[in-house]
């Protein structure tokens, strides 16, 4: 058996179902795979101890800096899911509304430019946004106690929210310009793996993609698989999110993973004029190891 180590961008949710999926129904041992899967990593991406690590798609391209040695090998979901949380009573339902308004962040500039653009862009003013730096474990507790405002995921803390009993608004930043809609979150491969051994990194793939579809097919199933894998979360939450959650993951082929060039490149370019990043690598990402 072929040890593939992977870590994730967050604790195990909805987000990553297929690959839970593939683990409890023998995809990843039916070709030759025993797969790990561990990490509590936000906002910062480490790859250590990793062969496959689940990242957005601005932290991967900062991780090439550091590392030299990662390619995106495939998109979790087939828009990116991220956007504002907030409570309905603070009154903010569009990026202008955040100004005058607590915000948390991760200690990234990234963060800060791309918030900053869809702010400004939209007729606020990010430098009257007050910025609480908090990477957020806890969102029932934090919104509306530590901060007004939270960006996230919507397949998971919209819904934990939700089963709260709390009244949110949400917004997704992908509603407000292609720029947005970039990878995230993304799978990434260290060319230490891509190099090795190609083909187990095809076969991890291919038995994700079967995840990822049968996930898509029937979410109660997949969230019933996924809840073992999740503790202090109750099963209608799971439910609830996976429903949502399933409607991201395929194209229009029904297949899991294609990462679209442009919703790659327009993000890369624009951290580039940004200064973010120095430049566009050679192996940023590829489609070539998903099964199609």
């Amino acid at each position: 058996m072929k040890n593939i180590n992977v870590t994730l961008d967050w604790f195990p949710n909805t987000n990553h179902t297929g690959m839970y999926v593939a683990i409890e129904k023998g995809y990843y041992r039916s070709e030759g795979l025993d797969v790990h899967i561990s990490g509590k990593v936000h906002g910062v991406m480490t790859t250590e101890g990793a062969d496959i690590v689940v990242s957005p798609q601005p932290t991967l391209l900062l991780g090439m800096l550091g590392t030299g040695g990662i390619t995106g090998v495939a998109a979790l979901t087939q828009r990116c899911d991220s956007g504002i949380l907030s409570l309905k009573s603070a009154g903010i339902t569009r990026p202008r509304e955040l100004t005058g308004k607590r915000l948390t962040h991760w200690d990234q500039e990234w963060f800060h430019r791309i918030v900053g653009k869809a702010v400004d862009d939209d007729g606020g003013d990010y430098s009257k946004v007050v910025k609480v730096p908090k990477d957020v474990g806890d969102i029932v507790a934090t919104l509306g106690a530590d901060a007004d405002a939270t960006w996230i995921y919507k397949n998971w803390e919209y819904f934990e929210m939700k089963h709260a009993g709390k009244d949110v608004n949400y917004f997704a930043f992908a509603d407000f310009g292609e720029l947005y809609d970039f990878c995230a979150p993304a799978v990434c491969a260290k060319h230490a793996t891509i190099d090795s051994d190609p083909e187990a990194l095809r076969s991890f793939l291919g038995a994700t993609d079967r995840g990822y579809i049968d996930a898509a097919a029937d979410p109660e199933e997949g969230a019933a698989l996924l809840s073992g894998h999740m503790d202090g979360f109750g099963r209608a939450l799971i439910f609830e999110s996976q429903k949502y959650a399933s409607t991201l993951y395929l194209d229009a082929s029904g297949h899991w993973g294609t990462m679209r060039p442009a919703r790659w490149d327009n993000l890369a370019d624009w951290m580039v004029e940004e200064k973010l990043i120095p430049g566009r690598g050679a192996r940023e990402f590829t489609n070539e190891f998903l099964p199609r």
